[in-house]
């Protein structure tokens, strides 16, 4: 268990140096494979902060210096002053995957984030898997080191095991989105519909108050009386949500199955297909989709933007974990584009909206989560390397 780390600023210089570090030795590394696009020849250096994470997965920014950080095994950090210090009474959650091994393929403790007026009110938003479970959203105070008021403000109506993702990102002072994942092994042979179950909270994006009532003006579905906290459905596993404040726009990154990977632009009532149509096969490469495309364009919201990795065995999937969109950076070849995660390919990628182009960066590991400082730096959560250590690290991206 972390209790105290103190800061590693060590300033390298990208490629070889990081890549050696992410490489490491041992039996049980990941090696990083050869980027599936063009590696973007960008300039910039990073600070190691803080390591030691199993799976660091969410990010709160109170300022420059000051993070929260949550580790999906059910910890909650607190980086000031160059430190990480545990934050103690987070609930239990649920993390399971390879028996004696810490290596969670769903479920655990997810994002953390600070209310719009943090300053004011000292709120803070946690979405978990329970130990039944039930995905959860909690908001509570920390006093002393200690999370404190603890108020679960959302639940699922069902235990959802396969609902990753939960991010939570807010749309003004009083709304926030959620998502949350349905990432079973729907098949055309054997679909599994709950993304398109409106009794069931799994495949959909909610939209809530800061209270976790209903918002009035959410959509009332087809065969309701009213609204519920159901913004959009027929999503697979969203990793990553942008809210653009000037647009008005929520935009999402998707997981497909092998393939399919989606960039969405989130409307209000909006049907994404899962799993009647996607451009992503079943892992064993038979199909997924029920439907064809022209069907599909009818009646749900098809992807801006799409990937599937081309190869002999039918295409494969970047895995994209986390969108940060970019702007007034201190990387001037980053602002403008939106950077995400590849865990597939493990490294950071970053896309060009407005061309449909997807390069690779020379940051390699399994970034799991990125935000932009107020200074302009970025953040990036990077997953471990080496499955028999915990040795995730929190990285600082600067010119």
């Amino acid at each position: 268990m972390i209790h105290l780390i103190p800061l590693r600023s060590v300033r390298i210089l990208l490629s070889v140096v990081v890549a050696a570090c992410w490489l490491g030795c041992g039996n049980d590394r990941i090696d990083v494979p050869p980027s599936p696009y063009p590696i973007s020849p960008d300039a910039f250096s990073v600070d190691t902060l803080a390591g030691g994470f199993t799976i660091p997965f969410g990010v709160a920014v109170v300022e420059e210096d000051e993070y929260y950080i949550t580790d999906r095994v059910g910890q909650l950090f607190h980086y000031t002053a160059g430190a990480l210090k545990e934050v103690n009474g987070m609930p239990a959650v649920a993390t399971f995957g390879t028996p004696g091994l810490a290596a969670i393929l769903h479920g655990g403790l997810m994002d953390v984030s600070l209310h719009p007026a943090y300053r004011d009110n000292g709120l803070l938003f946690a979405s978990y898997l329970d130990t039944e479970g039930f995905a959860r959203v909690s908001r509570f105070r920390i006093e002393d080191g200690r999370a404190v008021a603890f108020d679960t403000i959302f639940s699922t109506r069902q235990p959802n095991w396969s609902g990753n993702g939960m991010r939570i990102v807010w749309q003004d002072s009083t709304h926030f989105f959620l998502n949350v994942g349905n990432s079973d092994f729907s098949s055309a042979a054997h679909p599994v519909l709950y993304a398109q179950d409106m009794s069931s909270d799994a495949g959909k994006i909610h939209r809530l108050l800061a209270d976790g009532s209903v918002p009035p003006d959410n959509p009332v579905f087809p065969g309701l009386t009213g609204p519920t906290t159901v913004w959009s459905y027929g999503h697979r596993d969203v990793q990553g949500l942008v809210y653009e404040p000037l647009t008005q726009t929520l935009l999402g990154i998707e997981h497909g199955p092998k393939g399919g990977d989606e960039f969405n632009l989130i409307k209000r009532g909006g049907n994404y297909g899962w799993p009647l149509f996607s451009y992503g096969i079943d892992y064993d490469g038979g199909p997924v989709s029920m439907i064809t495309e022209d069907s599909a364009a009818t009646f749900t919201v098809l992807p801006e933007h799409y990937w599937t990795v081309p190869t002999d065995y039918g295409g494969q999937a970047l895995a994209p974990a986390c969108l940060l969109q970019v702007d007034e950076s201190n990387i001037a070849d980053w602002d403008g584009y939106f950077l995400f995660g590849s865990l597939a390919y493990r490294r950071l990628m970053k896309y060009d909206r407005a061309t449909g182009e997807t390069f690779g960066l020379d940051l390699p590991g399994r970034v799991r989560t990125l935000a932009q400082l107020p200074g302009g730096d970025i953040l990036a959560l990077v997953e471990r390397n080496d499955l028999s250590q915990s040795n995730g690290m929190v990285l600082r991206i600067g010119r």
